[in-house]
């Protein structure tokens, strides 16, 4: 368990106040722990731990873009990751699967690596369309893309922040289905599950062979919880 990957997602939970609690209480962070402050903490982020993520990239180096943050500014600070195609940036921003690969792309030049979120609806898990839905993800977000510097996380849409998990052997064929896509495209990723994960459900999770780690949201920004996390794997 001690080398699965944690990214911390940690969306728009935390204020400054409690951003510096979290300093005090998380303070002997593993190599595979990736944290996801809000843009605007970073750089305190950045001055206390090894691998920091910033939540979403423009797909363009620089420009008049009022509101945006580029790949090529992130790593300039100092970020390693950016997380690309979430699905409330989905959501709320309209970001399609042809936006996901203009920004992965312009991650990699700008020597960023990715985590890559995929994702089923509650509709097309009922429909059983699962994998034809992550097939058609993987085949536009992936389009003429060499690099192995991404990790695949996936979140059935329908368990993020609401509680619902697939059950183990679902997450396991799906993770697995995914891992034989990539490879069918000459890729050798890490896939990772997210959605609904917490202290209480991650050991039982980590037992699941295909899953490299896990991505948390909320969870990850109490320092508590990312305390018990870390004990539960024995981190």
């Amino acid at each position: 368990m001690k080398n699965k990957i944690l990214v911390m997602n940690m969306k728009m939970y935390m204020d400054i106040d409690d951003v510096k609690r979290y300093f005090k209480i998380i303070k002997d962070v593993p190599d595979n722990v990736i944290f996801c402050p809000e843009s605007i903490y970073i750089p305190y982020f950045l001055e206390r731990y090894k691998n920091i993520a910033i939540q979403s990239i423009y797909p363009v180096d620089s420009g008049a873009y009022t509101g945006c943050v580029s790949a090529h500014q992130a790593k300039m600070l100092g970020v390693e990751y950016a997380v690309i195609g979430h699905s409330e940036c989905r959501r709320y921003f309209n970001v399609t699967d042809e936006i996901v690969n203009k920004k992965i792309k312009s991650a990699l030049s700008n020597d960023l690596k990715v985590i890559m979120c995929i994702g089923e609806t509650k509709e097309e898990k009922k429909l059983g369309k699962t994998k034809d839905k992550l097939k058609e993800q993987l085949d536009i977000c992936l389009k003429n893309i060499k690099s192995n510097n991404i990790i695949i996380a996936y979140e059935p849409i329908y368990s993020i922040g609401t509680g619902i998990v697939p059950e183990n052997n679902d997450i396991e064929d799906t993770i697995s289905y995914i891992k034989e896509i990539v490879k069918s495209k000459g890729l050798y990723l890490k896939v990772i599950y997210g959605g609904s994960v917490n202290s209480k459900n991650i050991k039982e999770l980590a037992t699941i062979n295909s899953v490299d780690g896990f991505m948390l949201g909320k969870s990850s920004s109490k320092g508590e919880e990312v305390l018990e996390i870390f004990k539960q794997l024995d981190f």
